[in-house]
């Protein structure tokens, strides 16, 4: 019920005046695409963003997501560094523009997923005193440590809490 009212709060926040609102998400197996599919329905000004890691065909759950686990241990180890962060595709988006951001991502160990991770690193900074709404799908444990990286990579961030 929480969480279905932290929805309704975001929605409510999206619809009131004419604020414009960016979706913008990371989906290794259409779990979160589809939570966007369905929240994109409902926000029908929104503009929609995906996220891609610049190499394709990587097969993130070979040998236990051992590539993951990597990409995570490996930002974890050098938070600072843009060296530690996987190259994505180039987006074409100004964050700044926008009032509402919605943040929709996987969680991998415990952690944001590091393409999307990629991103805010980079524009974090352009997203400060824009409201952020923070969705993540996990199947198996809490989210904390996401909503850590997200406070990390968005320090200026108005979160709307709780987080999806």
């Amino acid at each position: 019920m929480k969480r279905f009212m932290t929805l309704l709060a975001l929605l409510a926040i999206v619809a009131a005046g004419s604020a414009r609102t960016l979706v913008i998400y990371y989906s290794f197996t259409n779990n979160t695409a589809t939570i966007v599919s369905n929240l994109s329905a409902q926000l029908p000004g929104a503009d929609v963003v995906r996220i891609e890691p610049a190499e394709e065909g990587l097969d993130y759950a070979a040998d236990g997501y051992a590539i993951g686990s990597a990409l995570i241990a490996a930002i974890r180890e050098n938070p600072d560094d843009a060296a530690s962060y996987p190259e994505i595709k180039p987006v074409a988006v100004d964050v700044a523009s926008y009032d509402e951001i919605i943040v929709a991502v996987p969680l991998w160990w415990g952690n944001m997923a590091a393409p999307m991770q990629t991103f805010l690193f980079h524009n974090g900074g352009a997203m400060a005193g824009k409201r952020i709404g923070l969705i993540v799908s996990s199947a198996s444990s809490g989210i904390s440590g996401v909503e850590a990286d997200a406070r990390r990579l968005i320090p200026d961030g108005e979160f709307v809490e709780p987080s999806l």
